[in-house]
């Protein structure tokens, strides 16, 4: 069984390039009365806790990409070692990744790797067994200075949490992707572990695909895609080998659904609009149309609409196929993903 909590414990949590600002905004709405913030670096906030709480404990926030139980730093792996055996812990899940995490996934991952295999090596010297299904997640955070201690950090898992390292898929924007939002349809099947379904011969309907990034991706995992959208289209879209793309430029709004079949498989959306407009066109698609998985990019370019984060995902639950999930994935900017469905 874990250690008891202490007196005073510390949480962590680790976010996307330039939200701290609305992480810590966030956290504060919802846990003022427990936490308050302690030490803070690029992409990686720490809260001094009030009363006891233990890796258990969930932050609750959308803009944490990976969040826990403070464990403090260490230098060696025999600290890392020392860590989990006091809590007495016999087996763990391993993560180790950097805290600052550009949005285009470029990681050198080598590097990151082979402490990963020394720090394992010395955990299962000590007789601990590691397992990737394992229950409790030790997170060990690599700084960018080489000379920095690791900062560790431990997490019971719990529905929702992400399945990469971290947070962080291996994945990297392609020169050939028309736009970011490859690298955020990749990100977001990756997290939610997605990538692993074969999508082939299956139809997604993407809203705001110009100019093809996410329709790109999909029609590479051999999907057939219907994009709407007033704008145009890269030419490795409209000329993709499969031929499996259909563009329909019309606004949202204007979207004529007793033109469009009436299941798909997946439901992208990423426009450039305010989730108020955009939400009760997916309501009434999802009402119209079988789909069985969303994927929604929520833009927050307002801070108001930072601080309605659960107001726009309550509502999405109102009419999702499945459990609803929230979070920044690394290539966000300022807007949260949102996916639904099993």
């Amino acid at each position: 069984m874990p250690a008891p909590a202490t007196a005073q414990p510390f949480l962590f949590a680790c976010c996307r390039e330039g939200s701290e600002a609305s992480l810590k905004a966030d956290v504060l709405r919802r846990h003022a009365t427990l936490l308050t913030p302690a030490f803070m670096r690029p992409q990686l906030i720490t809260w001094k806790a009030r009363a006891p709480v233990d890796e258990t404990f969930d932050l609750a926030t959308p803009f944490a990409r990976v969040s826990g139980l403070s464990l403090g730093p260490c230098k060696t792996e025999a600290e890392v070692v020392e860590k989990i055996t006091s809590r007495s812990l016999t087996r763990i899940s391993l993560h180790v990744f950097p805290r600052v995490a550009p949005e285009d996934g470029a990681i050198d991952w080598k590097a990151l790797d082979a402490i990963r295999d020394r720090v394992s090596t010395a955990l299962q010297n000590a007789g601990i067994t590691l397992d990737e299904a394992a229950e409790h997640v030790l997170s060990l955070i690599v700084d960018d200075k080489p000379e920095a201690a690791w900062f560790s950090g431990l997490r019971k898992r719990r529905a929702g949490d992400p399945l990469p390292c971290g947070g962080l898929p291996r994945i990297v924007l392609p020169s050939h992707a028309p736009s970011r939002a490859w690298l955020k349809a990749e990100q977001a099947l990756a997290w939610r572990g997605w990538d692993k379904v074969d999508l082939s011969h299956q139809t997604a309907l993407d809203l705001g695909c110009s100019p093809g990034g996410a329709s790109l991706a999909l029609l590479d995992r051999g999907m057939k895609v219907i994009g709407v959208d007033t704008g145009d289209m890269d030419e490795s879209v409209l000329r993709h080998d499969s031929g499996g793309f259909r563009h329909l430029r019309v606004p949202l709004a204007r979207l004529d659904t007793s033109k469009l079949p009436s299941t798909f498989d997946l439901l992208l959306c990423d426009i450039n609009l305010a989730p108020p407009e955009v939400l009760p066109h997916i309501a009434s698609l999802c009402q119209t149309c079988r789909v069985p998985r969303l994927i929604l990019t929520l833009k927050l370019n307002h801070p108001t609409f930072e601080q309605r984060v659960d107001e726009f995902v309550g509502y999405i639950r109102s009419f999702a196929p499945g459990p609803v999930f929230v979070t920044q994935l690394a290539a966000n900017r300022r807007e949260v993903c949102v996916m639904a469905g099993e």
